[in-house]
């Protein structure tokens, strides 16, 4: 019985090791730079006019913070100034997300 016991078990960490290892796999080929891709001017307006609204609502987030006390006002104002410089940063590159520029690299 105890041997059986010991079967199962190393059977069932086999096939997680397995498993583990083709997620590894495909989350590494997910994190591959995409080719340079350009967006159409229709698909911009429509990523800008969805980034606008997710701003709206995040900036709504931060003055309810302030004004439940969470936030002080300078901070509130500080983030969401913020918020925008990187709204006016996703315009200027078209709304393409960049890759981080370590993200990619091998290290072995």
């Amino acid at each position: 019985m105890k041997r059986i016991t010991i079967n199962v078990i190393t059977m069932f960490i086999a096939a997680a090791v397995i498993s583990l290892t083709g997620i590894a796999e495909a989350a590494e080929k997910q994190q591959q730079p995409p080719a340079n891709v350009t967006l159409t001017d229709q698909q911009k307006k429509e990523i800008e006019k969805m980034e606008a609204e997710i701003l709206k609502k995040r900036k709504d987030v931060i003055s309810k913070y302030v004004q439940y006390g969470v936030l002080p006002k300078e901070r509130g104002e500080y983030i969401k100034n913020h918020m925008d410089k990187h709204f006016e940063m996703m315009k200027q590159n078209g709304f393409v997300p960049k890759p981080h520029p370590h993200k990619f690299e091998k290290r072995h």
